[in-house]
């Protein structure tokens, strides 16, 4: 009981009744249940931890605990896969490169090796590098096609030692027309160039013997057919050329030069010089160069080789024989020759007197052929065919090093990667990689190992075509191997994924809320809060007015 007000006081009391009591216990009950349908409203959820119902909450926090571990996993995968699709792409553009690498070996092979009247070094010589010369020298360089047009460059390397290139060189005889280009040619060693002489005109030409010897000792390897010695060596080209003593080069009469000939010749047997006696009235019968019988006989003036050869050459030089003073041996003596400067053979079919078999000029007796050599193999256009196929090759291990993957596993490298398939770690798989990675220009992993700078016969590009279809087969087989592991990859990605999506819906139907419901359940509690309050209100009121009645 409240205690009454008293007048003296001025104090009252209220006597709080059971209804009282009921109405206020009844408010405090509706607003609880208030927030709590507002907040299952407003979020929902039904269940918001164990206290609310511990089953349920324990089994919705599981499958969402699982939900999260299988979208780890799948993020695991993910990687995968993008690293499977990178390589799968590396792959595609390694088949495209070495396809093209394949259409260049066929085209080497239909172009073939075009026949040249030409002559290449062996030796490595590029158009940058400057020609080695000694100071106060003079220095020549002469060339002479069997036109008859002569190309002769000189300098003097004086105190400071003056040099040119040779690409200096090549371009003053290319643009002297003579008859003869000097050109660079891509070398067996990759990166490097030889010279290469090539008549333009049809016609064999000479490196006179007036060029200096050390000019001609770089350029070993220049090889003739029908010309003597076959090919140019340090040693020969020392009694071909004009040998360096003192400030100025001396030639003897032995130095005749290098002759780059494929017509057929006939050479004396018996050294002879320019002195040498030729009876007058010697004659000689033979072809010439247009298939035409033909008869020298040398006049009274003409009774000496050197005289001789001037009064022959006069007469048969524009009909396409040339007879000259030779060292075709490379030592110091010369022979008489007779060669058909048109290409073909050259026939001798009789001789009388100095051009009889035992005559001073050493012939053999006729009749008697010299045969046309086989000119040369023009691998020039394949080289370069070559050089292209190694840049492919080059470009393709360029790939493989830098293949970008997403989690540092290059499987073109032979590097594996692991990859977790559930929740649980039991489904574990290794994809294996390959190592197929190569070096400059080989590639002998992928059975790419004769390269293009070996591109001079049919065999050797038909081994680097062959290699092209070695390689392909490896590369597919490689790509066909991740395809699998990329299918039962993106297979139990999707299983994961459908999988955790439904374990989230479960986890969440498990804690949810009847909206409907609770918003119902929202509207009463509304309505009972509203009579509660009016309940409360009434009762006060009927306090009050029996206190007014008491006082």
């Amino acid at each position: 009981m409240v205690p009454l007000a008293t007048e003296g006081a001025k104090t009252m009391s209220i006597a709080f009744n059971a209804a009282t009591a009921a109405n206020v216990s009844m408010l405090q009950q509706t607003n609880s249940l208030f927030q709590i349908s507002q907040k299952r409203v407003s979020t929902g959820k039904a269940i918001f931890g164990a206290a609310d119902d511990a089953t349920r909450y324990r089994m919705s926090d599981t499958m969402k605990n699982r939900a999260k571990s299988l979208d780890s996993v799948n993020n695991n995968i993910s990687l995968a896969l993008k690293t499977l699709e990178t390589t799968d792409k590396t792959l595609s553009s390694m088949i495209s490169q070495i396809n093209s690498a394949q259409e260049i070996a066929r085209k080497a092979q239909a172009e073939g090796a075009a026949s040249t009247r030409s002559t290449q070094t062996t030796a490595n010589i590029l158009s940058t590098a400057n020609i080695t010369t000694v100071a106060n020298m003079q220095y020549n360089f002469s060339i002479t096609s069997d036109s008859g047009k002569n190309f002769t460059y000189s300098w003097n390397s004086g105190a400071a030692n003056t040099t040119i290139t040779w690409g200096t060189l090549a371009d003053a005889l290319n643009s002297a027309n003579i008859g003869v280009q000097m050109t660079f040619e891509p070398s067996t060693t990759a990166g490097q160039t030889q010279v290469k002489f090539t008549s333009t005109n049809g016609k064999d030409f000479k490196f006179d013997g007036k060029t200096t010897e050390t000019l001609m000792t770089p350029l070993l390897g220049l090889s003739t057919s029908t010309g003597g010695t076959t090919t140019l060596t340090a040693a020969n080209a020392l009694t071909y050329f004009a040998n360096v003593a003192a400030t100025t080069p001396t030639l003897s009469a032995s130095e005749t030069g290098f002759t780059v000939s494929y017509g057929g010749a006939v050479t004396g047997t018996v050294a002879v010089t320019g002195a040498t006696a030729i009876a007058t009235g010697s004659s000689l019968v033979f072809t010439d160069g247009n298939g035409q019988a033909q008869a020298y006989s040398n006049s009274t003036s003409a009774t000496n080789v050197t005289a001789m050869l001037t009064e022959f050459n006069n007469t048969y030089g524009s009909k396409g024989i040339v007879m000259e003073l030779a060292n075709t041996a490379g030592a110091a003596t010369t022979f008489l020759r007779i060669r058909n400067a048109n290409g073909g053979n050259m026939q001798i079919l009789a001789g009388t007197s100095a051009f009889a078999a035992a005559g001073t000029a050493g012939l053999t007796a006729g009749p008697t052929t010299g045969y046309a050599g086989p000119l040369s193999a023009n691998n020039s256009l394949r080289l370069q065919y070559g050089a292209q196929f190694d840049a492919i090759i080059q470009n393709v291990n360029q790939l493989i090093a830098n293949n970008p993957v997403q989690n540092g596993r290059n499987l073109l490298a032979g590097q594996n990667m692991g990859v977790v398939m559930d929740e649980f770690a039991g489904n574990t798989i290794t994809v294996t990689g390959q190592n197929i990675q190569g070096n400059l220009s080989a590639n002998t992993t992928l059975g790419l190992s004769s390269p293009g700078t070996a591109w001079t016969s049919d065999a050797n590009i038909q081994l680097s075509a062959s290699s092209t279809n070695t390689a392909l087969t490896i590369i597919r087989d490689l790509q066909a191997k991740l395809a699998t592991y990329n299918s039962y990859m993106q297979d139990r990605y999707d299983i994961n994924k459908s999988y955790g999506s439904e374990m989230q819906t479960m986890s969440d139907d498990l804690v949810a809320a009847d909206v409907a419901e609770e918003s119902a359940k929202l509207q009463a509690l509304q309505t009972q809060q509203q009579f509660a309050v009016q309940a409360f209100s009434m009762g006060t009121q009927a306090s009050q007015g029996l206190l007014r009645l008491l006082s």
